[in-house]
């Protein structure tokens, strides 16, 4: 990307905003369709959006997303508002035409056009939303803005749910009413965040819907969430959170800039984001396989696996105790159940310990069930540098000499050649790393 005095200024407002994704999604697509624009992410603490929006007058930044705590106040403090963000009574994008800020909110379109994009019309549709929060009001508005014909919500608390379903009435009479339980419908959307990062359900059972329904849910990491593999078991039809994440991006884009994401930018960030072939770390100890990941979660949104920490959750003991203590032999058998339990798995990036390809049916499961696999490589002084000098948490460098763990690296050289991609990191640092990897991901045949 080349910056240049020209370059037009866009971004994201939030606190905290370092894990946003946004960066990655909009630099993206200035690059696919050769605009001169570059996005930034900018921390803006509460009570400061004012002064945010004013530094973007004089600064002359075209346009900022809002994410939060700041959805509220950006809408009191903009000078414009467009119809359904005013419905919505908050804004999650901003456009700045002269010095006069207008205000849009995409959250609920996002989710809309995502059901399009993956062909599914909501017209006329019978749709149960569990949740009552601002992402199903965003959604429930938005749905009744395409023409739904009925939206009943559950909650927990009914008096929330009796609040949102007279929120939208107040813009499509009649549309919203409350619901104790599921029953035959053709879209169910959870809007909350139960699934998040874990294997819990909002609903247990869904033998109750139709057996044309689709089962959709706003949550994205995991990809595929307790909620959406029941729908599947059943043979119901499943829409994944990432898709709303991208084409909220892809509208407030189309919003800064006037101009069309084509369906081909629009696939390339669904391929980018969903992982549907899962990304695997190796290489030898200190080559920066965790933070290296992390830098790829954050770049995508997937969920991060590392495989020796979830041996150190499962036993409660630390990796150097459970070499002393059982041996390696011990470590080696769990680490390979964890590995070939991820086979299959989409939406994630792994982070291998040193040692997980000494077998070599670790990688080999992996790679069959369609995983990328990528090799980071480094001299052996970058591997010291980065572990530092206490090796006591290093098991198999524990007490070795630098010339010890040279010929301990050289010992493992083939079994990291069964990889699909060798990565050198000497004298790279874990963006540029994880960048690297990201482009020859999205770059493969």
């Amino acid at each position: 990307m080349n910056v240049t005095g020209k370059t037009i200024q866009l971004g994201v407002i939030g606190n905290p905003v370092s894990h946003s994704i946004s960066p990655q999604l909009h630099n993206t697509m200035i690059e696919k369709m050769n605009l001169d624009y570059v996005y930034s992410a900018f921390r803006v603490r509460e009570g400061e959006v004012g002064k945010a929006l004013d530094g973007m007058r004089a600064l002359n930044i075209r346009g900022f997303n809002v994410t939060i705590p700041h959805k509220i106040t950006a809408f009191d403090l903009c000078d414009e508002v467009d119809s359904f963000a005013k419905k919505m009574g908050a804004c999650n994008t901003l456009v700045n035409t002269d010095g006069v800020i207008k205000g849009y909110n995409t959250d609920g379109p996002g989710f809309v056009r995502s059901l399009a994009y993956k062909g599914y019309d909501v017209k006329g549709k019978r749709v149960t939303i569990i949740g009552s929060g601002g992402a199903a009001a965003g959604v429930g508005m938005a749905l009744a803005d395409a023409g739904a014909e009925s939206i009943f919500i559950i909650n927990r608390t009914r008096e929330k749910a009796e609040a949102l379903a007279r929120k939208i009435n107040k813009y499509y009479p009649s549309v919203a009413a409350c619901a104790d339980e599921l029953s035959d419908t053709d879209f169910l959307v959870n809007t909350t965040s139960v699934g998040m990062n874990s294997d819990a359900t909002p609903v247990e059972k869904l033998d109750m819907l139709n057996k044309n329904a689709v089962v959709c849910d706003i949550v994205y990491c995991p990809r595929e969430t307790k909620l959406l593999t029941l729908a599947k078991e059943q043979g119901l039809k499943t829409v994944g959170g990432i898709g709303m994440l991208i084409n909220q991006a892809v509208i407030a884009f189309e919003l800064f800039t006037g101009k069309a994401v084509d369906k081909e930018c629009v696939d390339y960030l669904y391929r980018m984001t969903e992982l549907e072939n899962a990304i695997v770390l190796t290489g030898f100890m200190g080559t920066g396989k965790t933070s290296v990941a992390k830098r790829l979660c954050a770049l995508t949104g997937a969920e991060l696996v590392d495989t020796d920490a979830m041996i150190e959750e499962k036993t409660g003991m630390e990796i150097k105790d459970i070499f002393k203590t059982y041996g390696e032999g011990y470590f080696r058998d769990m680490e390979s159940e964890i590995m070939l339990s991820l086979a299959g798995k989409k939406g994630i990036v792994v982070s291998t310990g040193g040692g997980a390809v000494i077998r070599r049916e670790n990688i080999d499961t992996l790679r069959k069930s369609g995983a990328v696999v990528f090799c980071l490589e480094a001299d052996i002084e970058r591997v010291f540098r980065n572990i530092g000098t206490n090796t006591s948490t290093r098991p198999l460098l524990d007490g070795k000499t630098i010339d010890q763990a040279r010929e301990l690296l050289l010992s493992r050289k083939e079994a990291y050649s069964n990889c699909d991609f060798a990565v050198d990191v000497t004298g790279y640092e874990k963006e540029q790393t994880a960048q690297k990897i990201l482009e020859l991901y999205m770059g493969r045949d």
